[in-house]
């Protein structure tokens, strides 16, 4: 499924930042320690499932640590 990455990476941006648009610098940094560079995904983009995955547990662990469900 093309764009999955993006998705993602906007749901993790909504839950990290809260909606804060100051806080997307921190995030955008985070997500490049961890070798996803959001500014090369898109809608359209193909899908890695590494890169899934590592989104999907950096998701995980922020609602398990933040008492999120």
């Amino acid at each position: 499924m093309a764009g999955r990455i993006r998705q993602l990476i906007d749901e993790l941006g909504m839950l990290r930042t809260q909606g804060q648009p100051g806080l997307q610098h921190f995030l955008r940094a985070h997500l490049m320690l961890n070798g996803i560079n959001p500014d090369h995904y898109t809608t359209k983009s193909q899908d890695d499932p590494n890169k899934i995955r590592v989104l999907e547990k950096m998701i995980r662990d922020y609602r398990d640590s933040s008492g999120e469900t």
